[in-house]
C-alpha cells in the first residue's frame, strides 16, 4: 500500500492512505539507513514500511519533506524578523517551493503588510492580508491553498494555529505572548492536519524550513537579482561590496529594496562563517 507519513513518534509512523490511517514502523532493513520523514509518501505492509518515494522538495528544520507550498506568516506583535523570512524564502527557492505571505492581525494595523509590499515587491509572491481574530480574508486564503502540501511558517505567536482554527473550525492548541513580547513554543513536532482537499503541516515555533546551501549560491535564489547578475564588473561577484556591482547599485536606487538587499549580505557573511567552522 501507498501512503503518506503524516507524523512520527520515535520509531513509530503514522501514515494515511485514502481515508484510513495506519499506525507502523520501518522495516528491519531500513532502519538506521533511509530516513523517514513527516509528507514522505511510502510504501508499507503488515505494519511495517518498505521503501520512501523520491521526495519533490526536503527541509532539514524542521524535517518534512514533499511541501508544494509554504505560507510565510508575519503579524505587528510580534514584531516580525526579517531577516529569518529571507532565509525562509531563501530555502523555498532552492527547493523549488511557491510561497505565499500571510499578514495576520491586519485589525492591529497595516503597517507590516505594506513593508512587506514595498520590501517584496520583486519577488512576484503574493501577500495576504487576513485576520485570525475577525476573519478577515481568510476565505481567498484558503481557496489559494487548496490541493497543496501547505507549511504554515514563522515566528512563534503570529498566529499560525490560530488561522489553521479559524480558516477549517479546529481547535489546535494555541500559544500566547510572554510578558516580554517574545513567543512561547507551542507545537513541538511537525504533524499534517487532513481537512478534505487541504493538508496543512504544523511545524514547530521558530520555523525556518531550512535548507542545505552555500554562500556562493545565495544570490541565484533572490528572484529579483535574478535578471541583474550577469551585469556585474567582475566576474565571480559575490554582491557584497564589490566595484561595479550590479545588484548593489539597484539597491543604491531603490530599483531592489534596500534592507533587503543588506540583510542578504548579512546571510552570506553567515554562510561564510559557518563554512569555516565545518
Amino acid at each position: 500500500m501507498k501512503g503518506q507519513v503524516f507524523r512520527s513518534h520515535g520509531s513509530e509512523y503514522f501514515i494515511r492512505s485514502g481515508d484510513e490511517t495506519y499506525r507502523v514502523v520501518a522495516r528491519g532493513k531500513m532502519k538506521g539507513k533511509t530516513e523517514i520523514l513527516v509528507g514522505d509518501y511510502v510504501e508499507f505492509k503488515s505494519g511495517a514500511i518498505d521503501s520512501v518515494y523520491p521526495r519533490t522538495s526536503r527541509f532539514i528544520r524542521p524535517s518534512v519533506a514533499n511541501v508544494e507550498m509554504i505560507a510565510a506568516v508575519l503579524s505587528a506583535l510580534p514584531r516580525p524578523d526579517f531577516l529569518m523570512l529571507d532565509k525562509l524564502l531563501v530555502s523555498a527557492e532552492k527547493e523549488g517551493v511557491d510561497v505565499v505571505f500571510v499578514v495576520n492581525k491586519n485589525d492591529l494595523g497595516k503597517e507590516i503588510y505594506e513593508k512587506v509590499r514595498r520590501e517584496y515587491a520583486g519577488t512576484g509572491k503574493e501577500i495576504f492580508s487576513v485576520s485570525a481574530e475577525t476573519g478577515e480574508n481568510l476565505d481567498t486564503l484558503k481557496d489559494r491553498l487548496k490541493g497543496r502540501l501547505t507549511a504554515f511558517a514563522g515566528q512563534s505567536a503570529v498566529g499560525k494555529t490560530s488561522l489553521v482554527n479559524a480558516m477549517f473550525k479546529t481547535s489546535l492548541k494555541v500559544g500566547d505572548l510572554s510578558s516580554i513580547g517574545r513567543g512561547r513554543h507551542t507545537t513541538t513536532y511537525s504533524n499534517i492536519y487532513f481537512f478534505d482537499a487541504w493538508k496543512i503541516v504544523d511545524t514547530p515555533g521558530f520555523a525556518v524550513l531550512e535548507s542545505e546551501i552555500g554562500a556562493g549560491e545565495l544570490a541565484r535564489y533572490y528572484p529579483e537579482f535574478e535578471a541583474h547578475l550577469n551585469e556585474c564588473r567582475f566576474r565571480g561577484c559575490t554582491h557584497t561590496g564589490e566595484k561595479g556591482c550590479a545588484i548593489a547599485s539597484l539597491a543604491e536606487s531603490g530599483e531592489i529594496a534596500r534592507e533587503r538587499y543588506e540583510r542578504y549580505q548579512e546571510i552570506y557573511r553567515q554562510l561564510k562563517e559557518k563554512k569555516k567552522y565545518e
